[in-house]
């Protein structure tokens, strides 16, 4: 009797617990289009642009982008620009591709070797083609950066100018030709529009700053007063670390809506995706902010895994009440992703759509691993071919 009373009240929770799952979903899509609904699209008519653009494009290892980042950047009009691309170091082609097909363009090529103490290895490639530049406005570029039309640059400049800017960063659209982009980037997406709003971190009255790594155009004087990447030289996340940067100091930063514009690959495999996440949770450890860590995985664990467990518990225990509650969690778990999946531009992405529940326990587990990297006080990881520890 006391036996079948616990598991019916164990039933009970196990669907309170399921039916709250179901309402933060409807509130993660509610809020993701509430998010990309005020995100500002640059726009533009490609006005012609008299300042000279100084394109900082760092790249390790980089020999399969180089061919698509290099020559959308040269064929950039109405805007004086110099390109010039930092080699950290590569192992690969990407010193032969670009000294062979692109410095005979115009593009300006430094070969990074010895990196000082405690410096990071883009932190350092970034600062070094810093201190190559000439123009009034650095504009930093990740080299699988894609720009899909002849005018982001010029159109992006001008917005910057028009508007005051000190800064200007641009979301972009991000790659899904790997499958390991397919199952993790619609979660990964879902997450980050319904805890972040581009309206709000455009407010200066809010103190939660956000860039892009893939597109940052700063003025060269600006980047100077905030110390540039010699001020973050241990920081992993460069873009974080100069919005924290810039807000601090009060200078006006915008972030707009560049999906349209250009592109560019966030990790590619799925060794990436867990990298990635080990070096958010790593940053957030060396600015102090990881307590919330414990936090984050509580709540991956009940609102990304439980309603899986719940559904099978459901299934051979018969409970209908579960397993209709678990079930319309997951379902609307899936919603969400193919919401994503359809503003991602995933061809036959409708396929796809159940295999992005496995990104929910791969993100879980990356969480916990980070955890206990972090709890032993070493976080280790690899990035573009080099092996980083914290």
């Amino acid at each position: 009797m006391f036996e079948a009373l616990l598991s019916s009240a164990l039933q009970a929770v196990a669907a309170i617990i399921s039916f709250a799952t179901v309402l933060t979903w409807l509130w993660m899509i509610f809020r993701r289009k509430m998010a990309l609904r005020g995100f500002e699209k640059l726009g533009g008519t490609c006005e012609s642009m008299d300042t000279l653009v100084s394109v900082v494009v760092p790249g390790r290892n980089v020999e399969g982008w180089v061919d698509s980042c290099l020559p959308t950047l040269l064929a950039q009009r109405n805007v004086w620009k110099e390109v010039i691309f930092v080699d950290d170091d590569s192992a690969d082609g990407t010193s032969r591709m670009v000294l062979e097909k692109y410095v005979p363009r115009g593009v300006r090529y430094l070969r990074l070797g010895w990196r000082p103490d405690r410096w990071l290895g883009k932190n350092w490639a970034c600062w070094r083609g810093y201190q190559y530049s000439s123009g009034d406005w650095l504009l930093f570029i990740d080299a699988d950066t894609v720009l899909f039309d002849e005018c982001v640059i010029a159109d992006a400049l001008s917005y910057a100018e028009r508007n005051n800017l000190d800064a200007l960063s641009l979301n972009p659209l991000l790659d899904t030709r790997a499958l390991s982009s397919k199952i993790m980037l619609p979660l990964l997406q879902n997450i980050l529009w319904s805890f972040f709003r581009p309206i709000r971190t455009n407010s200066p009255e809010t103190a939660t700053p956000f860039l892009f790594g893939a597109f940052i155009l700063i003025r060269k004087r600006v980047y100077e007063d905030i110390g540039g990447h010699e001020a973050i030289k241990e920081r992993i996340l460069d873009d974080r670390a100069l919005a924290q940067f810039l807000k601090q100091r009060r200078y006006r930063a915008l972030l707009l809506d560049g999906s349209k514009r250009f592109g560019a690959e966030f990790a590619g495999s799925l060794s990436g995706y867990l990298g990635a996440v080990k070096r958010l949770m790593a940053d957030y450890a060396y600015t102090g902010n990881i307590k919330l860590l414990k936090y984050y995985i509580v709540g991956a664990v009940i609102q990304l895994l439980f309603p899986h467990v719940a559904f099978l518990v459901a299934l051979v225990l018969r409970d209908s009440l579960l397993l209709l509650v678990a079930g319309a969690s997951i379902i609307l778990n899936m919603l969400s992703n193919y919401l994503e999946v359809g503003r991602l531009g995933v061809r036959n992405g409708l396929i796809y759509v159940p295999l992005t529940l496995a990104a929910n326990w791969i993100l879980t587990a990356s969480l916990i691993t980070a955890q206990l990297s972090i709890r032993r006080g070493r976080v280790v990881f690899s990035w573009r071919g080099r092996k980083i520890e914290t």
